[in-house]
């Protein structure tokens, strides 16, 4: 029996999980150094910039510009969730009038870990940061 290929999708689950993990062994490290209210404000810095890293590398595969862009908004905004999360945690979002979203999140792996690990109280979820920095 040799090394099978995977497919597309089990390999990007495979590489959110390794993502996912990589953040969570980094922030619980940091903390451990600097203590929660510094870790818990670089961990904020830098998911707004991932997310801002994350859209300008999505709009550019897109060739989405200018007013498609809002136009997209909403799609684009799923698509992302899907690469980054899918398998990660379970996010609604629906469109109000004008640009106005409502998110509702039913699940995060992140904040069940972190209660798992009794730092629930310390941790501060940064996972909207990230997306705020795709808008």
């Amino acid at each position: 029996m040799g090394l099978k290929a995977l497919p597309t999708k089990e390999r990007e689950r495979i590489l959110r999980q390794n993502w996912w993990g990589h953040d969570g062994r980094w922030f619980f490290h940091v903390a451990s150094e600097l203590g929660f209210p510094k870790t818990n404000q670089m961990n904020m810095a830098i998911n707004m910039a991932v997310g801002k890293m994350e859209i300008k590398n999505f709009l550019m595969a897109s060739g989405l510009s200018g007013i498609e862009i809002q136009q997209y908004m909403p799609d684009i905004l799923k698509a992302n969730l899907e690469m980054c999360g899918a398998d990660v945690f379970s996010i609604r979002y629906f469109k109000q009038a004008g640009d106005t979203f409502t998110w509702v999140i039913d699940e995060c792996a992140a904040h069940t870990g972190t209660v798992k690990s009794g730092y629930a109280g310390d941790y501060e979820c940064a996972c909207f940061k990230r997306i705020e920095g795709w808008i």
